[in-house]
């Protein structure tokens, strides 16, 4: 596979399971811990479906070398809560590797999601790396709190030797504080709970029309639809770079802003359905023409994300 095909179906994959729903922003430190409860499981929800609609070829591009942080740290989420362990040996040289900021933390978790020997003893490896390193901060703290959620699991003790009086763990570590290390074990526990709560969970919503809209929102008229598409089109001519997810796709125009620099457009047979876009000449031609796209999976997440960007 020559380099320009490489960067073709890593952009493909990047969008259809990275970019979306802001993937990559919201599992980065846990974030989702902080999203409002149905939001958080609509958005577990589409992951959870997605880790397993992926294919192998789609995860080895997504792990592969010519992939950033964001990509790894999706990819490697959905690998461990759909159970991918094919994935095992690219994620545990990767973390080994650690040469990406953040990626760690989804490689960490997904070998706790897996939780075997096999991958105790690739977290005992990254440890007995990297905790000798007093002058780095990399995954330490995850890797720890994933190995220490295994033993959880299995009824095992591999964290033991690390965490002993006088151990690895306390020769690192900055934080010496009563429950710090059994809050790492237990952050990870938490988050396999909100992917297996949300796996059970029901579609809360199934038609965005039948949404209440946030304040400063409206359906769209007829009129203001073909303005806005109108305005779409124009600044997706002038910036060709932005076209690459709405290429050759007819959208429609669902709901607007009153101040009609926001809209929720429809994507008409992809599988990414929902895209909110920012802003829109050419009503405001003092601002920066360039778009700015986010996609949503689906209509649940759609209608959390008009909740999140109301005006």
């Amino acid at each position: 596979m020559d380099g320009m095909t490489i960067l073709s179906a890593l952009n493909a994959a990047a969008y259809r399971y990275v970019l979306v729903d802001g993937r990559h922003l919201e599992l980065l430190h846990g974030n989702l811990q902080r999203q409002e409860p149905a939001a958080r499981t609509a958005f577990l929800r589409e992951l959870i479906a997605d880790s397993g609609r992926a294919d192998d070829e789609e995860f080895t591009t997504l792990l592969g070398i010519s992939a950033g942080w964001r990509e790894r740290l999706v990819a490697a989420w959905m690998a461990g809560i759909g159970g991918r362990t094919r994935q095992r040996r690219r994620i545990g040289e990767l973390l080994i590797d650690s040469s990406q900021t953040f990626a760690g933390q989804g490689h960490c978790f997904a070998l706790a999601c897996f939780a075997t020997p096999a991958d105790a003893r690739i977290l005992s490896d990254y440890l007995d790396t990297y905790l000798p390193r007093r002058d780095l901060t990399y995954d330490q703290d995850w890797a720890m709190g994933a190995l220490l959620d295994i033993d959880t699991q299995l009824g095992s003790d591999y964290a033991g030797r690390f965490t002993a009086p006088d151990g690895p763990w306390w020769r690192w570590t900055h934080d010496t504080s009563p429950g710090h290390l059994e809050s790492l074990g237990a952050r990870i526990g938490e988050l396999r709970a909100l992917v297996e709560n949300a796996r059970q969970a029901r579609p809360a919503v199934t038609d965005i029309r039948a949404v209440r809209l946030p304040a400063g929102w409206t359906p769209a008229s007829p009129a203001d639809s073909a303005a806005i598409e109108a305005g779409l089109a124009a600044a997706l001519a002038a910036d060709p770079d932005e076209r690459l997810p709405l290429t050759d796709r007819p959208v429609t125009v669902v709901a607007h802003c009153g101040r009609r620099d926001h809209a929720l457009l429809e994507i008409t047979g992809d599988p990414n359905r929902w895209v909110l876009s920012r802003p829109l000449d050419p009503w405001h031609p003092g601002h920066d023409t360039r778009l700015d796209f986010v996609f949503f999976a689906s209509t649940e997440t759609a209608a959390a994300g008009l909740r999140e960007h109301p005006r």
